[in-house]
């Protein structure tokens, strides 16, 4: 008896009892057998199509979100600036690009200096100049440089977060200072623009006047 099946067995059982005598019990046993294994087997069918769908759910939503993050991450920590393909590359800026002279001055003149004055491929605070690209406008003096594009690489291996300033000198005396707070990451180059539209307004500079420019570091927190 041990080795019948267990559904079997419990019909037999019902037989012994006398419940359904006088019956062929043979036919309607297997048949109530067979209808619980099918109900097993579509439970169990089921439940596994269910956890698979869930699965697949839960996958594809988790999916989902990590590709919109990770596309919110590659536009934030990307190119720098624009993503307009006819944007400035600062990677492309290298040298001095400029339509008149200008020359480096080693004269800082500004009370906010934390550094010595420095020019074209000088390294303040870990972070090198590498370009330099000057746009001029017509003033009152002539043509006058009205925005410096100030291309600095980060060549170390540490985050670096400082307040590279640019001078601008006129005659080799100082005229007016800007300061660009910026953080770069190891190996990137940042694009720093310095406009100064008082050129073209009030700020009286001599006819035929000479142009000097240094850049230095200020503290980012005054």
């Amino acid at each position: 008896m041990s080795d019948i099946d267990p559904l079997i067995r419990r019909e037999l059982q019902w037989m012994a009892l006398g419940v359904l005598e006088n019956r062929d019990l043979s036919t309607l046993v297997i048949e109530r057998v067979r209808k619980r294994r099918r109900k097993r087997i579509l439970i169990v069918a089921s439940m596994v199509i269910s956890s698979i769908l869930v699965a697949s759910i839960t996958y594809l939503a988790i999916d989902s979100i990590s590709q919109r993050s990770s596309s919110s991450s590659s536009i934030s920590s990307g190119a720098i600036g624009s993503t307009d393909e006819n944007a400035i590359d600062a990677n492309e800026i290298v040298g001095v690009i400029s339509d008149y002279p200008i020359t480096w001055e080693q004269s800082v003149g500004d009370v906010g200096a934390i550094s010595k004055a420095a020019g074209l491929n000088d390294t303040l605070g870990g972070l090198t100049a590498i370009g330099l690209k000057v746009s001029w406008e017509q003033c009152s003096s002539g043509q006058c440089p009205t925005m410096w594009m100030l291309s600095l690489k980060n060549k170390t291996q540490d985050l670096i977060s400082i307040a590279p300033s640019l001078m601008i000198l006129s005659n080799n005396n100082p005229l007016v200072s800007n300061s660009r707070p910026t953080t770069v990451i190891p190996g990137e180059t940042v694009l720093l623009v310095f406009s100064f539209p008082e050129f073209t307004e009030d700020l009286a500079v001599p006819k035929n006047a000479s142009w000097q420019w240094n850049w230095f570091l200020t503290n980012p927190n005054p």
